[in-house]
Formats: structure tokens, sequence, C-alpha cells
């Protein structure tokens, strides 16, 4: 466990080129990678940056919600704030053990937040969209090689003609 035994886990849909968001936006529609990350997260703590808040528009229900942000005075409802990834970490310690899920943190993006993450990650889910996003601005970060694939699940979305690929990576 990397932060006083909790386990640290990135949840991330991203493309080929390892694109998560493009004009702070997901660039595909895939219900299903959506169900997926509400099973995931849902009663858990979750921690995002700002951007990756307001391009959802709302907190996400049955989860705390912690948003890490550089401007002190910044609010939004139904969400905590912080000012770094060790402050929301320390922070959100007691929402973690009141939880439903007492021995994770679930880190939802966006691409800073993952860069900043992903040497203190555990375990990464992630959905491997087969798209090549044009013009995407927001990327995840390399996958450092002491990650291994330790599971993974094939679909196929027929409504949008994209194949996709959610997969949980351990340290």
């Amino acid at each position: 466990m990397s932060f006083k035994n909790i386990e640290i886990v990135h949840v991330v849909a991203m493309d080929r080129n390892q694109c998560i968001g493009k004009n702070n936006d997901l660039p595909w529609h895939l219900p299903a990678d959506l169900k997926h990350f509400k099973e995931i997260t849902q009663g858990g703590v979750i921690i995002m940056g700002r951007k990756t808040l307001e391009s959802m528009g709302r907190a996400l229900p049955k989860r705390m919600n912690w948003v890490i942000t550089r401007d002190a005075s910044w609010q939004f409802d139904g969400v905590k704030t912080a000012s770094s990834i060790e402050e929301a970490l320390e922070n959100s310690l007691d929402d973690v053990e009141n939880s439903t899920q007492p021995s994770k943190v679930f880190i939802i993006g966006g691409g800073e937040i993952f860069t900043q993450t992903i040497n203190i990650a555990d375990c990464l889910e992630l959905t491997h969209i087969d798209l090549a996003v044009e013009n995407g601005n927001a990327y995840y970060p390399n996958i450092p090689n002491e990650f291994h694939k330790v599971s993974s699940s094939e679909h196929y979305d027929e409504t949008n003609n994209i194949h996709f690929e959610f997969a949980t990576y351990r340290k």
C-alpha cells in the first residue's frame, strides 16, 4: 500500500495514444465504460482535479468527492477541496475509513493529477479504447514497467462501433 495502508487506484479510459480528454470532455460516449466506472468507484472516495469536476458539472453521487485546486477560495456543492495531492490524501483518510470501500482511494483525473500520482498508485483500472482521437489535449502518463496486467475483458459497443477493453494492472 502506498499511503498509510490505503490502496491508490487510478480509474481512467484512454485511446490508443493515451488520450483521455479533448476540450475538457470525454472524446467518446461509451455507456458500458460509464457503468464500469460507477461500479468501481461507487461508495468510495474519489480525488480529481478542478477541471475534471467542472467537465462533469456536478459532484458524483454516492461517493465522497475531493477536488484539488490551487484556488483557496474555490468552492463547489458536494465536494471537499485540497491544494495538493498530499493534502487530499491526508485529509480524506477519515472519509476513506468510513466509506464502503475502506481501503481504497480512487484517482479519476485529469491528466495532471494522473501524472502526479502514477508513481504512488498501486492499481490501474484502465479502459483501453480502440480509437485515435484527433486533437486531444489531455493524456495519461506512460504506464511504469512495474505494473503488470492481471485481468482484462474485451467488449464491443455496437451503437458507436467501438472496441474496448477493461484492464486491471497491479505492481
